[in-house]
């Protein structure tokens, strides 16, 4: 894939636009210009492009004036290996590209990327004295009308204030861009917040963990894999696996600063709706806690067995032992009957592969929607082949 073009563009008084033209698609990165570490442009882009790269089987090819990190260039075989073994689609790909060698970021400050759901905060209340910066990342997940980015930004900026934190706010198509390009953001969401980290120049960048050691899955962020997106001036951090979702919420739950602040819904970036799976995830674990935070009444608890069946399979069980621990039976039952549901559909995905050599499994795949035919995250890649 050839990267092309490169240019940092002023959008207004302290921000740039760092804008590629890559594979014939345009990428961009909005960030204030007085944390633009241009060094890392080679880097970013690099770590933005690969796994499109991987997909159409073809090189990376950057100009010989955005050269990448000798530390960066040393860690992309290992990158790749870990890709191809989450997806059979993917295949190896060399680097053309000029090498610099970095200097340590000594004086770049230490970040957190922070959307104010679970794993953020407890990131930040683990880390609240080391973080100095709260990085938003717009484009990243919800799509926001300009007039619920002004609400956004407010709010946290004003959390922020309260922490004693500065609130960065940067800006990417990254996910469009693979999209364009046949990869799903699942794939790659990690690698995103990387290339933003590496551009702002952070001494250290952490992103908070989605998942615990118990079920620590191929995903689009994970600990064998962010920390190699480090590139001799910034470390990446993939934060503490060692913590359940479950005991996360109740550590925000017992801070009202963080519990006021705390948002995780899927329909709306400023308001948690209530109805949506992570919304009812999350009002069940804090019910457990005896806590209820920014929702909307819990209302009828039969949603919680629906909520189950679609959600991880470790998130489930963490409230499930929580609840059976605590005595609440009506918790646990909605509970089990979600797991059921998983346990049957696992069981009839597993069959037709047995039976059927997956025959139903690729017919189903032929009428699904072309966002969902992107290449992502494969946990048994050998049913794609």
């Amino acid at each position: 894939m050839r990267v092309e073009d490169v240019r940092i563009e002023p959008i207004d008084c302290d921000r740039v636009e760092v804008r590629a033209t890559c594979g014939g698609r345009p990428l961009y990165y909005r960030l204030p210009a007085s944390r633009l570490s241009r060094p890392a442009i080679g880097d970013a882009l690099v770590v933005s492009v690969l796994v499109p790269a991987m997909l159409a089987g073809t090189s990376v090819r950057l100009p010989t004036n955005v050269p990448v990190s000798s530390v960066l260039a040393a860690n992309l075989d290992g990158i790749q290996r870990i890709w191809m073994s989450w997806n059979a689609r993917l295949k190896q790909v060399s680097l053309e590209a000029d090498f610099y060698e970095p200097v340590p970021a000594v004086n770049g400050g230490v970040g957190l990327f922070y959307a104010g759901g679970v794993d953020s905060s407890y990131s930040l209340i683990a880390h609240r004295a080391e973080v100095d910066t709260l990085i938003i990342a717009f484009g990243f997940d919800h799509s926001m009308t300009e007039s619920e980015a002004t609400e956004n930004l407010a709010r946290n900026g004003r959390f922020a204030r309260l922490l004693g934190k500065e609130l960065v706010a940067t800006e990417t198509n990254h996910s469009r861009f693979v999209a364009d390009h046949g990869v799903s953001r699942m794939l790659v969401f990690g690698a995103t917040l990387a290339a933003i980290a590496l551009l702002l120049g952070l001494r250290r960048g952490y992103i908070a963990s989605s998942h615990s050691a118990a079920n620590a899955l191929p995903d689009g962020s994970h600990p064998v894999l962010d920390h190699r997106f480090s590139n001799g001036a910034t470390e990446i951090v993939h934060d503490d696996v060692s913590v359940s979702r479950i005991e996360k919420t109740w550590a925000v739950a017992a801070r009202p600063e963080f519990l006021d602040n705390l948002r995780v819904c899927w329909e709306s970036p400023n308001e948690n709706c209530g109805a949506c799976g992570k919304c009812v995830r999350t009002m069940t674990a804090l019910r457990l806690c005896g806590g209820s935070g920014p929702f909307p009444p819990f209302g009828d608890v039969r949603r919680i067995a629906g909520m189950a069946a679609h959600s991880e399979v470790e998130y489930v069980v963490s409230m499930l032992m929580a609840a059976h621990e605590k005595g609440d039976a009506e918790i646990e039952r909605e509970l089990r009957k979600g797991l059921r549901r998983q346990d049957w559909a696992n069981a009839l995905r597993y069959l037709d592969q047995a039976m059927f050599r997956g025959k139903l499994r690729r017919l189903r795949r032929r009428f699904r929607d072309a966002e969902l035919k992107l290449a992502k995250v494969e946990l048994r890649p050998d049913l794609d082949l």
